[in-house]
């Protein structure tokens, strides 16, 4: 397929957006006192003299979380072999810092212009690039290819909005997806979606989600305990609060806090409007829970695991009003049931995987939500049953760290350190 106009037109918009990207950067590295986050963005980088690192890219918080089994798995049998794991966010880089093992090396992935990406490549002169999910860069991919360096995709996943891109984008998707040495995707249905968008079909493999391998263990949590029970909405978005605060009145509950754990805490505002004459206490206030409260509003950071284990159940944020959901694994490993909207098309492969294996409840509004929650508090068997299954259905794939780690050693694993 020839996609020299789609790539020239790539490289223009590029050019045209440098002034415009330079001075957000420079903004996000001056608010952060983070000044090598501008210089790495636009491929200044110090020297690397040590051996060619595993290079790892993970582009923001979650990413980073997902990454840290298989990185954990590939040092403790290369303990000798460097690795380098790149991140796009300040928050990613901040968190990698924080979560990896001494002596793994940071660095911010350039921007995609040609003489960035071809400096960092220079510079860290990596073994093989690792890249998680959906980071489709014609620039990076093409440079590594043509530097020989094995680039592969793992935990491959595709947006149904990836899969309607414009033609022309779609033509330049194409030509990314043919710089891959091997993708190895969440789920049937992503490995489908990347040969649908052009790779090679002999190159995709399904390895699963390795965000199981990731997902939190009950004994290495303590509950949050408000000192009444509690139904948790985690990770709740724009316009959500008010659908689930109609159906928690609507199923009669009366002997139960409803705590909600904001997806953005600075919406505080906005939550608390919808709340109605709901006496409510708010967390990140220092506010306490009295008989009277009714709602609680956990708007700080840190905390979810923590509530999720205390609670008697749990709402999906995301999936009541068309947001794609959030992530299901971290009540499935805590052994709760779990209850979400229909909008959980992010989170397709996880969610038909609790719903085939009996590990939590699918709603399609408001109204069945109420329902839900007025049979699952009248049922403490059935809530546990849920969760149980849940965490078995985790339990069952966290060694996806090392299955990814196999799929990756033909390429990453093959020679000794230089």
């Amino acid at each position: 397929m020839d996609t020299h106009r789609e790539l020239v037109f790539y490289r223009l918009l590029l050019w045209l957006l440098w002034v415009p990207l330079f001075l957000y950067t420079a903004w996000q590295a001056l608010k952060a006192c983070e000044s090598s986050y501008l210089r790495q963005r636009f491929g200044l980088y110090q020297a690397n003299k040590g051996a060619a690192p595993f290079w790892f890219h993970a582009a923001s918080v979650g990413e980073v979380n997902a990454l840290l089994p298989l990185i954990e798995t590939v040092r403790k049998h290369h303990p000798d072999r460097p690795l380098l794991v790149t991140t796009t966010t300040i928050s990613g880089a901040q968190a990698a810092r924080k979560k990896l093992s001494a002596g793994v090396m940071h660095a911010w992935l350039p921007i995609d212009y040609p003489y960035a990406v071809r400096r960092f490549l220079i510079t860290h002169q990596p073994r093989c690039a690792v890249i998680l999910e959906t980071e489709l860069w014609p620039h990076l991919y093409a440079s590594c290819r043509a530097h020989e360096i094995p680039l592969l995709l793992v935990n491959g996943r595709l947006s149904a909005r990836t899969l309607r891109a414009p033609q022309w984008l779609r033509r330049l998707y194409h030509y990314t997806l043919r710089q891959v040495t091997a993708i190895f995707a969440r789920a049937e249905a992503d490995r489908l979606g990347f040969i649908a968008l052009g790779a090679d079909g002999a190159h995709v493999s399904v390895v699963g989600n390795i965000k199981f391998a990731a997902a939190p263990r009950a004994e290495a949590v303590s509950a949050l305990e408000l000192g009444r029970r509690y139904i948790l909405a985690a990770s709740t978005r724009d316009g959500e609060e008010k659908l689930i605060i109609d159906a928690w009145e609507k199923s009669g509950i009366t002997d139960c806090l409803l705590v909600i754990a904001p997806r953005h805490p600075q919406r505080l505002r906005d939550i608390l409007r919808d709340t109605g004459k709901h006496a409510v206490a708010v967390r990140s206030r220092n506010e306490p829970v009295t008989p009277d409260t009714t709602i609680y509003i956990a708007d700080t950071f840190g905390e979810l695991p923590a509530l999720m284990l205390g609670a008697e159940m749990v709402i999906m944020g995301g999936s009541l009003v068309p947001k794609g959901g959030q992530n299901l694994l971290e009540p499935a490993a805590l052994g709760k049931a779990i209850v979400f909207g229909p909008h959980m098309e992010n989170f397709s492969s996880e969610t038909a995987i609790l719903l085939n294996e009996e590990g939590a409840i699918q709603v399609n509004d408001s109204d069945a939500l109420a329902a839900s929650l007025s049979s699952l508090m009248q049922d403490g068997a059935r809530r546990e049953s849920l969760g149980k299954n849940a965490r078995a259905a985790v339990d069952a794939r966290r060694d996806m760290a090392a299955r990814y780690y196999q799929a990756l050693l033909p390429w990453c694993g093959s020679t000794s350190p230089s």
